[in-house]
Order: structure tokens, then C-alpha cells, then sequence
């Protein structure tokens, strides 16, 4: 399966080829793929193996063939490949200071990916497929804070296992509140999520809430996954997120960022982003380019 995907800097359609996606299908079509997924997938342990190996010594042999397969960008990298010690190392790799410029604009697009745009949240019924609503109570884990959000936009940015996986502050402001919030660790494979939006509110997620001056109080969510072996974070509560700085990595596996805007910050999107969201479309863009600004 191929998913059809925009790509904003490049003007056109591309489409994305979904990892091992008879084996993903396997797991979230089949009973028997089901059950395995309940009892073992989802579960922190099996990420934990995962994570040994990745921070092995073995595992630097993977990273050449990774590169080459993947066609990864060598010059976006700060370091050379033959630097990285294990493939964790390479996984969250930092990037060249000019790889991703900052554009002039009030939110930027917070990580490399596949993004959608999901306009006022609370009255959305046809999340990625018509009769889907979020439960934006259960995925702040906080009634009033979700009262809070009430009609907000909501920005989707999923990572690919072949992406940048470092993630940056989409929008400028003091980091007043972070809260981890426990769940389980499922794919955030389109083939696990299109079916199943539970899986925003059901997985393991580290909750920010960012005080930004001129929108309001956002909030930015970063999602753990399957084969994720940890969210971390670079600042603390308290800190200053200024918008395009590095907040943190996922290590390996694919995951994705949730930002949600107030509804009173009034955001003119990306007309693009805007376009193909409405057609459940995800838009391919980079870290740190135009995602919106105060209208």
C-alpha cells in the first residue's frame, strides 16, 4: 500500500511506501495479529528490547545500509556517519546548522513528516474517516484543560522511521506546565491509526504547555510509539521554548507531535496544508518551515 501524500516544497503529489506493511497489517487486521499486538507489541518491555539493541555496538553495522536504503541526506548531518558509536546514535542525530532554516512566521511546522491540519477539534466528525471524532478530554487527560482547547486547531505531524526523528518548538513561549501521561506503546502506522484514533489518547505521550504571548496558551504533545525507546526532552518546565529550537528526540521507531492552537490566536494556515487537510491528505514538510501566522 502506497499513501498518497503532498509535498509542499516540492508542489506535487508524492506517495509513501508503509513499513513492513504486510506484517503491520498482519498485526492490526488479523485476530491472531491483534492478540500479539495486545499482549506484546504495545507493551513497554518489547520497545525496551528494541532499545538494547539499538544502543548496542552491533547495531552501528545497520546504520551504512539504513542510509543508503533509505536514501537518507548526508550533508544534513552534523556528524559523519562513521561517528555514530551505536544506531541510536544515528536515530537522533543532531543536523547541520543550516539544514533547516527558520521561516519568518508564527508557527512552524515542528518536525520532519507527513502533517494534517485539523480545523476546530470539538466539532471535527471525520478524522482521517468520515464518523472518527477526538476525544481531546481523554488525550490531555484533563477535563478543564480540554475546555480549555475547546475548538482549537489541531496540528497532526507523524515521523517516518527514516526521518530526522529530533522534533523542535513550533511556536515561541514559556513552558508552564509538562506532565507524562502512561498508556501503551501501539504503532502510529497510518495502517494502526486510520482505523483507530484511540491511539492518540491510549499511547504513552509527554504533555507541554506553552504560554505564548502572542497566540495564547498551546499545547505541544509528543507521542511514543511502538519501538520507541524514550521521549526526551531538552528543557524543563519553567524553560523559554523559543519556536525552532530543538525540544527533544524520539529514540528509535517512528511517532508523532501533536500542537494545538487556541481557537482566539485566528491562524491563517499554509493554503496547501489547508487544501489537501480537508481531503485527509498529509503534507510532507520539513522542520522549522511556514506552517501559519496570525491572520
Amino acid at each position: 500500500m502506497s499513501i498518497k501524500i503532498f509535498n509542499i516544497e516540492k508542489k506535487e503529489f508524492e506517495y509513501e511506501n508503509v513499513c513492513a506493511e504486510g506484517f503491520m497489517r498482519f498485526l492490526y487486521g488479523n485476530g491472531f495479529g491483534k492478540l500479539a499486538v495486545w499482549t506484546i507489541f504495545r507493551r513497554a518491555f518489547f520497545s525496551r528490547l528494541c532499545g538494547l539493541w539499538a544502543d548496542s555496538k552491533i547495531s552501528a553495522g545497520k546504520i551504512e545500509k539504513f542510509i543508503e536504503a533509505n536514501s537518507i541526506s548526508r550533508k544534513d548531518m552534523l556528524k559523519d556517519s562513521k561517528c555514530f558509536a551505536t544506531f541510536n546514535e544515528f536515530f537522533t542525530r543532531a543536523l547541520a546548522l543550516d539544514a533547516r532554516k527558520l521561516a519568518d512566521c508564527d508557527i512552524s511546522f515542528p518536525s520532519d513528516g507527513r502533517h494534517l491540519l485539523i480545523r476546530n477539534i470539538t466539532k471535527c466528525d471525520s478524522f482521517y474517516i468520515k464518523g472518527q471524532s477526538f476525544n481531546l478530554e481523554k488525550f490531555l487527560n484533563d477535563p478543564k484543560l480540554a475546555a480549555r482547547f475547546d475548538g482549537a486547531d489541531m496540528l497532526i505531524s507523524r515521523l517516518s522511521p527514516v526521518d530526522y526523528h529530533r522534533f523542535h518548538y513550533p511556536v515561541s513561549g514559556e513552558i508552564v506546565a509538562r506532565k507524562l501521561i502512561n498508556g501503551a506503546l501501539f504503532s502510529v502506522s497510518p495502517i494502526a491509526l486510520i482505523p483507530r484514533i484511540s491511539i492518540f489518547w491510549e499511547n504513552k505521550r509527554v504533555l507541554n504547555i506553552i504560554d505564548s504571548k502572542d497566540l495564547g496558551m498551546c499545547a505541544f504533545v509528543e507521542i511514543g510509539a511502538t519501538n520507541v525507546g524514550g521521549i526526551v526532552n531538552f528543557d524543563n518546565a519553567g524553560s523559554f521554548a523559543a519556536r525552532g529550537a530543538e525540544a527533544g528526540y524520539f529514540r528509535l521507531g517512528g511517532s508523532c507531535v501533536v500542537t494545538l492552537i487556541p481557537k482566539s490566536a485566528k491562524i491563517a494556515w499554509d493554503e496547501k496544508l489547508v487544501e489537501m487537510s480537508a481531503q485527509n491528505i498529509e503534507c510532507y514538510c520539513k522542520v522549522n518551515s511556514f506552517a501559519g501566522r496570525r491572520a
